[in-house]
């Protein structure tokens, strides 16, 4: 009987072992349901299936959805431009284009057209943070596994699975970029994730041309995050910006020219380090009385090493979108 009762036991335990699945890190506010891991890993079979093998395409159904980011590319591809249905995204107050298939050959175009991005490495892992932050700002519904990347050199794709069927239905491409040209010191600036835009203090996504005005667009952090929590506050760079904005908007309310400002500062522990660039038909003698006061400001310095960060505005212009 005490046999029976142990082998009953290490019955249950390694049934309960062969439904844990691997568990993330779930940003607050995304509802994410998992699956478990025989589903996931017979999901990732077909994936990977599907993708050395061009005539499977076991994992297609009739629907399938092109997100934002991706079908920015994709929408100049002629083969898919025959698509009929598309579809609106709306992220961050913004009305984004998508594309969705009602039909397997439509499907199939999509995901023949992807196979043809994938070559060489690639590597299907579950999602990140950031990266569930950005599907979950895609969609109106709760996340559900099977979910992966599928990271190459160049994009990190989101694959999306209906559970029950084991059918592809999302695609889309995380808005990945993690360089950034700095034209006033001419240095490449390169991250492991992806550079954070920030607008009216919350975190964004998609950018599109806005409205053409007149004030700050972006704030954009070239310290790294531990970087600035080590060495300053959200309160002295809070400070920071409220001064420059006060300033550029006494200044530049009333110009009639159009440009872009770059304002890029370099808190120090001692001593604090203000570079300007300035792009377009910009006033210049208004520029001019810009640097003036903005110099003059006393401004908060860094704890210990420095922090450096930028402040893009606007004059009569429209918003970047790269």
């Amino acid at each position: 009987m005490k046999i029976k009762i142990l082998l009953l036991l290490l019955f249950i335990v390694n049934v309960v072992k062969a439904q844990i699945t691997e568990k993330i890190t779930i940003p607050s506010g995304v509802v994410y349901h998992y699956a478990d891991d025989k589903t996931n890993e017979k999901a990732k079979k077909m994936l990977t299936e599907s993708l050395t093998n061009t005539a499977n395409n076991d994992l297609l159904g009739k629907n399938l959805i092109i997100g934002p980011t991706l079908w920015k590319r994709f929408k100049n591809i002629e083969s898919l431009k025959t698509i009929p249905d598309s579809l609106i995204f709306h992220i961050d107050d913004m009305e984004i284009e998508g594309k969705m298939a009602k039909k397997l050959d439509d499907s199939k175009k999509i995901w023949n057209e992807f196979k043809k991005e994938v070559s060489g490495n690639y590597q299907i892992r579950k999602a990140n943070e950031d990266e569930l932050k950005y599907y979950w700002s895609t969609i109106s519904f709760d996340i559900q596994e099977p979910l992966f990347i599928l990271q190459t050199e160049n994009h990190d794709y989101i694959i999306n699975f209906l559970k029950e069927k084991l059918k592809l239905f999302w695609l889309d491409e995380f808005p990945n970029k993690n360089a950034y040209n700095n034209p006033i010191d001419n240095g490449t600036y390169t991250t492991d994730g992806a550079f954070k835009k920030y607008r009216n203090g919350n975190e964004v996504y998609m950018t599109d041309k806005g409205n053409k005005e007149t004030k700050l667009e972006k704030v954009l952090f070239l310290s790294s995050e531990p970087e600035i929590q080590a060495n300053s506050s959200v309160e002295d760079i809070q400070a920071v910006i409220e001064k420059t904005n006060r300033i550029f908007e006494n200044l530049f309310k009333n110009s009639k020219k159009e440009g872009k400002i770059m304002v890029q500062f370099e808190l120090g522990k001692k001593k604090n380090d203000i570079q300007y660039a300035v792009k377009d038909d910009l006033d210049l003698e208004i520029m001019k009385e810009f640097e003036k006061q903005v110099n003059e400001e006393k401004y908060p310095n860094s704890k210990k090493n420095t922090v450096k960060f930028q402040l893009i505005y606007k004059v009569n212009s429209y918003n970047d979108t790269e």
